[in-house]
């Protein structure tokens, strides 16, 4: 019966530390990678949802995008093309405070479109620099503004469904 007892005391404290003690002892680094990373999954999973849970509803950016537009547009995106595949480098996180962080990296991403792969962002040899505001909301950072995005590789801009959803948000 002992034997027992200290098989469930053990299950238990390892319980305990996996749920409570864990997960405070992550560094917010750490976080924020975890988050860019989960963000990444969720686009090439084509999971709205997942996507949204890494924006902040104070999502505003160069183009007049708000938390709504990134929806809409993801939402198009998704519905255009079939397939992403996301590629980041040279990830570097800048804190400005413990509640506010920058996120810096190149990007290139290749999606399916019409049954043809293309580059929507950077091309070949070229990445996208990419500029990701974060704010800490509660436990998750959550994204508030994304700077450095062009597109290269369909067509000499934009692609219509991206064009048409930034030209309804300005």
């Amino acid at each position: 019966m002992r034997r027992k007892g200290f098989v469930i005391a053990l299950v238990l404290a390892a319980l305990i530390y996996l749920l409570f003690v864990k997960p405070l002892l992550i560094s917010e680094e750490a976080r924020i990678k975890r988050g860019v990373k989960e963000g990444v999954q969720a686009i090439e999973a084509k999971d709205l949802g997942k996507c949204l849970r890494h924006v902040s509803l104070h999502y505003k950016d160069e183009y007049g995008l708000t938390y709504m537009g990134v929806k809409g547009l993801l939402t198009r995106i998704f519905q255009e093309f079939d397939v992403f595949e996301i590629n980041l480098r040279n990830v570097r996180i800048t804190f400005l405070d413990k509640e506010a962080a920058s996120v810096t990296f190149g990007l290139k991403v290749k999606v399916s479109y019409g049954g043809q792969k293309a580059y929507l962002l950077g091309s070949g040899d070229f990445w996208n620099q990419i500029k990701m505001s974060f704010v800490k909301e509660g436990r998750r950072w959550k994204v508030t503004q994304v700077e450095g995005v062009e597109a290269h590789g369909i067509g000499q801009g934009l692609p219509k469904v991206v064009r048409r959803c930034l030209e309804n948000t300005v």
